[in-house]
This record gives structure tokens, sequence and C-alpha cells, in this order.
């Protein structure tokens, strides 16, 4: 995944999941209703674009592309600010996270992406009921405790993931393409959407549209 794919998975995130002006984001289904903006927003950061430009191209959307009035002009301003904070942090070199505690202090200063991680305890439960929505977690290994955490959108593919528990998460449109799940639980969790094709579950392989058993 290149910068440019980062940066527009972060971008449609974003839209979907916090600025979500139609109201939609609780169906999975409707994850791709703001995908034909992504592309003019990400030229717009690429271009240099300040918080008011941003804001000003959010309220344009809702009024000419959505028909309908904005609700709340200073949430736009705080989407793009979020958005200008996503492409700054984009450019950047992805790091790894070295523990569940560093994943949750960068998570929450707006990073989204630490592939390659290799986390193997969190015995302080940290993650356990974090809101982590549009993780992205690919290619790493981790063996933690995501009980009851919310995890939309997130992305573990081609990560290894034994032990680790998914009890009564929230999942919806998470995938998990190629991973490894031996001994993981997804008890109780939502999975509406969420991917596991060609996941090793419990030593069989799954096909598209399968699940883990809970």
């Amino acid at each position: 995944m290149n910068v440019d794919s980062h940066l527009v998975r972060l971008v449609h995130d974003i839209l979907f999941r916090e600025w979500d002006p139609l109201g939609v984001n609780a169906d999975e289904a409707a994850f791709s209703e703001y995908s034909r903006y992504d592309v003019l927003l990400l030229q717009l950061l690429k271009r240099g674009a300040d918080e008011r430009r941003v804001a000003e191209h959010l309220l344009r959307i809702q009024e000419n592309s959505l028909g309908i009035s904005p609700l709340d002009p200073e949430s736009d301003k705080l989407i793009a600010s979020r958005l200008l904070t996503a492409y700054e942090i984009a450019q950047r070199r992805i790091r790894p996270a070295r523990s569940a505690e560093e994943l949750v202090e960068r998570y929450q200063a707006g990073e989204r992406v630490f592939n390659g991680s290799r986390i193997e305890t969190d015995e302080s439960g940290i993650l356990a009921g974090c809101a982590l929505n549009g993780l992205v977690l690919r290619n790493a290994y981790v063996k933690l405790s995501f009980q009851q955490a919310s995890l939309r959108g997130a992305d573990f593919w081609d990560s290894e993931l034994k032990g680790s528990d998914f009890s009564y998460a929230d999942l919806r449109g998470a995938r998990f393409v190629g991973s490894v799940l031996s001994d993981t639980s997804f008890q109780g969790a939502r999975l509406e959407g969420a991917e596991f094709n060609n996941a090793c579950y419990q030593l069989r392989m799954l096909k598209t549209g399968e699940f883990p058993d809970s």
C-alpha cells in the first residue's frame, strides 16, 4: 500500500466515520457513500489547502452535491483539521508501534497506520473498550485483547493474530484477509461486512463470505 492509497483510505474513513452529513455510517453497506469526494479532497490537501479552504469544500459538497444544508459549520472545521492531520502524518515514514500504550497514544494523536508492529503483551488491557476505528495493522504480529473495542473498518491484512481476543468488539467492515487467527476469539463480535477470505482460522482457510465461529 503506497502513500497515496494510505491517504485515500484515511480520507475516506474520516468522511464516512466522522463527517457523515447524511447519517448513514451505522450501515457498513453504505461505506462507499462519499467515495466520489476522496480524490478531490486529496488533491486539495496536496496543493497545501488550509483548514478554511478544506472546510469550505466540505460545505460545497453538502450544498451542491448532496443537496442538504450544513447542520454545523464548526463540525466541518473539525473534520478539515482531522483531514489535514491525517495528510501530514501519512507523509511521514510509517513506524510500527512497539507497545499497546504507544499504539493508543499515537492513534489518539491522529495516526491510523501501524503496519509491521510486533506487540505480544498488553498487561494493562489498555486496548479493551477503546475506539480504534480505521486502525491499520497490516503485516503485523500481535497478541492483544481488543475486547469490546470499536474497530469498524480496521485492517489486519496478512497479520498474525494468534491468541488475540476480539470478543464483543465492533468489527463491522474490518478486514482480516490472509491473517492467521489460531486461538483467536470472536465471541459476540459484530462482523457485518467484515472480510475473512484466505484467513487461517483454527487450521482451516476461510472462503469469501465465511466468518469465524464465535
